[in-house]
C-alpha cells in the first residue's frame, strides 16, 4: 500500500523538564491511556533520524505529559530531543472501534460526492479542534478543504479508500478562488 507508516506518533517533546533527563511533551494521540502500555519507543528527529528507547516512567501534567526515558538522565540529554516525535510500532496501537480510522489511512483516498462526481484525491489531514480536515488535490489541482464530520462524509471505505461527501451547499467551492479576485486584494 506505501501510505501506511510503521510508526505511529503519540507525542511531540516539546522541552526539558527538571534536571533528571524528563521531558514535557504535547499529547498527538487520541488514546492517551495508550502510555500505560507503551514500554519501547522511537524518538524521531524532524530530519528523519531516529532513536529506540524504553520509556521508564510517565505522567501526566496539566494536559501534557512528562516522559522519562532510559539513558537520558541529564537535562543536556533531554535538551536534544526538544521537537522530536514519540513513535510507537503500528501493531502495538489501540485497536479501533467501528467508523474509527487512523488519519493516516485517508491519505490517497478518492473523495467523491453521494451523486459520483468525482472531487480529487486526499494528499493530507490537519487536526483541528473540533474536527479534521481533509485536503483534498482537486481535478484542476486546487485545493479543497473538506471537514471531516460524519455528517459531511457518511460513508468512508479506506479499505477501497474511497470517500463519499453530502457537503452543505458551497462547501466545494469555499477554497476555489477567482484568480482576478485574488489579485485584486493585494
Amino acid at each position: 500500500m506505501g501510505l501506511e507508516p510503521e510508526f505511529l506518533t503519540i507525542a511531540k517533546i516539546l522541552r526539558p523538564r527538571g534536571v533528571k533527563g524528563e521531558v514535557v511533551a504535547e499529547i498527538v494521540t487520541d488514546h492517551p491511556e495508550r502510555f500505560a502500555a507503551v514500554t519501547r519507543v522511537r524518538l524521531e528527529a524532524p530530519d528523519g533520524t531516529f532513536v529506540e528507547s524504553r520509556l521508564e516512567r510517565y505522567w501526566f501534567h496539566r494536559g501534557q505529559i512528562v516522559l522519562k526515558f532510559e539513558g537520558c538522565e541529564t537535562i543536556e540529554a533531554a535538551s536534544r530531543f526538544k521537537g522530536w516525535w514519540v513513535k510507537i510500532a503500528r501493531e502495538e496501537a489501540v485497536p479501533l472501534e467501528e467508523d474509527e480510522y487512523f488519519l493516516f489511512e485517508l491519505l490517497g483516498c478518492e473523495v467523491r460526492t453521494e451523486s459520483g462526481h468525482r472531487i480529487g484525491i486526499v494528499r493530507d489531514v490537519m487536526e483541528t479542534a473540533e474536527v479534521p480536515v481533509l485536503v483534498v488535490e482537486g481535478e484542476e489541482a486546487e485545493e479543497v478543504l473538506i471537514p471531516f464530520a460524519r455528517a459531511i462524509c457518511p460513508v468512508v471505505d479506506s479499505t477501497a479508500k474511497l470517500i463519499l461527501v453530502n457537503p452543505p451547499e458551497g462547501l466545494l467551492d469555499l477554497n476555489r478562488e477567482n484568480p482576478s479576485s485574488a489579485s485584486s486584494r493585494r
